[in-house]
């Protein structure tokens, strides 16, 4: 059998953090600038634009699960299985995204002036490959942290990293952006007046100091998306050729039982099984969990840079500066967030995260005067911004902790929870764009963030306050949550009484002149009942009569290496075998 290394040297901490970087950049331009590039650069309608991001979003949740169950086979291509399952979808996702997203946010080569319907499968048919890649590179690079270590320390200081050079990623773009549209825009305004006159924007019609002062995104500003684009395929490129030379792909484990090395002692893990993940409660709570994070972090990407345009009608720059202090804000949040995390928990975090987040969208709802465009939106976006960080690197902790030791399964588990988010996503932003096709009060996208961002923290906090009693992690089955929910001690009492018919049974096989197949039969009834009530101690009983006495040690040989990562102490004398039989 294989065992998983647990040893992380700092060149592949670093080589696996900047893996996930082409990935970022996109994301980042696809979040915060799609809807202003079609809106206002390509001159799509409301529906349209958010038609167009739907799909995106439908793409990639489909994508994430045929990426995910295919990822977690074994290749049986000898030179792919050396370099590793993941890194082969991670490799193949980079190429998709290098050759589609450079055409997504240009002007429809040869059909500029074709129908804006003819135009939408054109944008489509990229999208729908840039998506494909972008999941494919999510997937296998998320995978990839239960496959390089077992320690819940290891795997948060992995997001950690993870997280540090998205919210470096972003700020790039959104620094490019400042660059481009300051430069710029002292050069767009002699000929902006005469763009905006055959333009009605569904927001409201801008007004004459608007037009003369180029503070608007207009279809003069199509070569700085194409710019930012190209920018962010380059760097990309360069980052994840140095994950692919840094990271070494533990060796894919077949077979049912795999074995993690803790601390020089190795236990064996079982392998879980597609349909055994929708056994489990705790899987469907981080599912939920993980959704809302995500709509409440990309509905405020998405609608801050609209909602600075339309509402406060600020320079266009401040689509580049307000995103830039929301994640310099978010990352310094998430290094305090790191020491809190080790005080108060996961779960603690994530609920003060949320708490922050939710601050930040109701205190968009408030009209404070010209101040608040000076320096109070920076502010709001500081404290959105940490807010989303947190629950944001939390929830990727808690999916990890989720998958635990089974990560021949990591990669369908995180498929799902993109599924979850991606569909989500875009049906929230469709609905949205849908009910402000034809005319919108200036008021429209600051209820966006407020009420659409603010449902989504919330949700995010009630399903982490479900969490609390739930041991992450633990495989129970849907019976056994079920019965945990409504009263631990009857089920303990249970198990115990059950337990002494046991032992007493097994005395009496010495004393009485009863025949063995009758004590058999007695046998065979209480293993069955203990497997209804608490199915892990049916490889309890199994150990016992198999001759080890130790209860309580073959209980909690589990539990502590996932949970303490203390030294499992083995009955003296056990062999390799006895090891793997615990």
């Amino acid at each position: 059998m294989e065992t998983t290394n647990l040893h992380l040297t700092y060149v592949t901490k670093f080589s696996y953090g900047v893996g996930h970087v082409f990935n970022d950049l996109c994301s980042s331009m696809w979040f915060s600038y799609l809807l202003i590039f079609f809106e206002k650069v390509l001159r799509f309608s409301k529906t349209h634009s958010g038609l167009i991001l739907l799909v995106g979003q439908l793409a990639d949740g489909i994508s994430t699960p045929f990426v995910g169950i295919f990822s977690d086979k074994e290749n049986k291509i000898a030179a792919c299985a050396r370099y590793g399952r993941r890194k082969v979808w991670h490799l193949m996702g980079t190429i998709f995204v290098l050759l589609s997203f450079p055409f997504i946010f240009s002007k429809c080569v040869g059909c500029q002036d074709a129908d804006e319907r003819l135009q939408m499968v054109y944008y489509c048919f990229f999208v729908i490959l840039f998506q494909f890649g972008w999941a494919s590179v999510q997937i296998s690079h998320l995978a990839l942290i239960p496959e390089l270590t077992s320690k819940k320390h290891n795997r948060t200081e992995l997001n950690s990293i993870r997280y540090a050079f998205t919210v470096l990623s972003s700020l790039s773009v959104y620094t490019i952006a400042f660059l481009l549209f300051k430069d710029n825009g002292d050069n767009s305004n002699s000929s902006n007046a005469g763009n905006y006159s055959s333009y009605t924007t569904t927001m409201m019609t801008p007004t004459t100091t608007d037009m003369s002062s180029g503070t608007l995104v207009c279809p003069q500003d199509a070569n700085n998306f194409r710019n930012m684009a190209l920018f962010c395929i380059c760097t990309g490129s360069i980052f994840s050729a140095i994950f692919h030379i840094g990271v070494k792909e533990p060796p894919f484990t077949s077979g049912k039982k795999r074995v993690i090395q803790s601390n020089g002692k190795g236990v064996t893990v079982h392998r879980m099984k597609i349909l055994d993940w929708f056994k489990e409660i705790s899987f469907y709570q981080v599912a939920v969990l993980y959704m809302a994070t995500r709509l409440f972090v990309n509905l405020y990407q998405v609608y801050i840079p609209i909602y600075v345009q339309d509402t406060l009608h600020l320079e266009k720059e401040t689509i580049a500066t307000v995103p830039f202090v929301m994640y310099l804000a978010g990352f310094i949040g998430s290094l305090v967030m790191k020491k809190v995390n080790k005080i108060i928990g996961r779960k603690g975090a994530y609920a003060t995260g949320s708490l922050i987040g939710l601050a930040g969208c109701i205190s968009v709802a408030f009209d404070y005067g010209d101040a608040y465009k000076v320096w109070g939106i920076y502010i709001v976006a500081a404290v959105l911004g940490i807010g989303g960080s947190t629950v944001l690197i939390t929830s990727l902790s808690v999916t990890a902790d989720l998958i635990g030791n089974n990560v021949e399964g990591g990669a369908f588990v995180y498929g799902f929870m993109s599924l979850m988010d991606k569909i989500s996503n875009g049906v929230v932003v469709m609905i949205i764009q849908s009910s402000c096709e034809t005319k919108c009060n200036p008021e429209f996208y600051q209820h966006v963030i407020t009420y659409a961002c603010g449902s989504a923290c919330l949700l995010g906090f009630i399903m982490i306050l479900t969490l609390i009693p739930v041991k992450i992690g633990k495989r129970r089955g849907v019976a056994r949550s079920i019965a945990s929910l409504f009263s631990n001690e009857e089920e303990e009492a249970a198990v115990k009484k059950l337990q002494s018919l046991y032992n007493g049974a097994m005395e009496s096989q010495t004393s009485s002149n009863k025949k063995p197949e009758e004590l058999n039969d007695k046998q065979n009834d209480i293993n069955h009942k203990l497997e209804v009530i608490c199915p892990p101690l049916r490889e309890v009983n199994q150990n016992i009569e198999e001759g080890n006495p130790k209860l309580e040690d073959s209980v909690t040989e589990q539990e502590k290496v996932e949970n303490k990562e203390e030294k499992i102490e083995h009955p003296k004398g056990e062999d390799s075998t006895d090891v793997e039989r615990l």
